[in-house]
């Protein structure tokens, strides 16, 4: 057996979709979920990495004959990904729906559909990908609860006042809005729920 015959057509072809789904699957995980630190690279290693392994096992199972039962016994494995030491958000567990998505598609797809239409396909959802993630995070709306111990700036008339001085003394920028909570009179501290627009994704949700 030469070389001919162990890299023949199929298995360059084979090869080339690997890339195609890594680099396309690393765009996703590194700079559309990623982007600008607001992700978490275990999760960019998780999506980069499940991706890889569902690419290789469809490849491998679409080589050989194998009964529906057991296929889909098989990729019932990946059912015990379950994110019990955290807390996965609603957009994380998408981001890992897409890139198993990507491996799939770049997978399946009959061997002999030209790379051209398969590179236009991924292309297709990162670009939707990107274009809703812009869209929907480029100015993040946050709340803060702050306790503040200045009474005299909560009338309407110093409102001004109040926005400098929150931005002076607790570096919160660009305020949306300030609603007043409990006011404790005895102790001179007022609960206010501040809305900001975070542009610059300085401030994290607490869970």
């Amino acid at each position: 057996m030469d070389l001919l015959e162990i890299f023949d057509a199929t298995w360059r072809t084979v090869i080339v979709r690997f890339l195609l789904n890594f680099i396309m699957v690393f765009i996703v995980a590194r700079f559309l979920y990623n982007s600008r630190g607001k992700g978490n690279l275990d999760y960019s290693f998780t999506y980069i990495s499940i991706s890889a392994i569902v690419f290789i096992v469809c490849i491998l199972l679409s080589q050989v004959p194998v009964e529906m039962g057991f296929a889909l016994g098989l990729f019932a494995i990946f059912s015990v990904i379950r994110f019990r030491s955290v807390q996965a958000t609603p957009r994380e567990l998408t981001y890992l729906f897409i890139c198993l998505g990507l491996g799939l598609m770049n997978a399946l797809l009959k061997l002999d559909v030209p790379i051209i239409k398969i590179v236009a396909n991924n292309l297709l959802i990162i670009l939707t990908i990107g274009i809703t993630e812009y869209l929907l995070f480029r100015n993040r709306i946050m709340e803060k609860i702050i306790t503040y111990d200045r009474l005299d700036l909560l009338t309407n008339d110093k409102r001004s006042e109040l926005e400098e001085d929150l931005r002076h003394r607790f570096g919160v920028n660009h305020i949306k809005q300030i609603q007043i909570g409990d006011i404790d009179t005895f102790k001179n501290r007022v609960k206010l729920r501040v809305i900001i627009r975070d542009k610059e994704r300085q401030n994290f949700k607490e869970k």
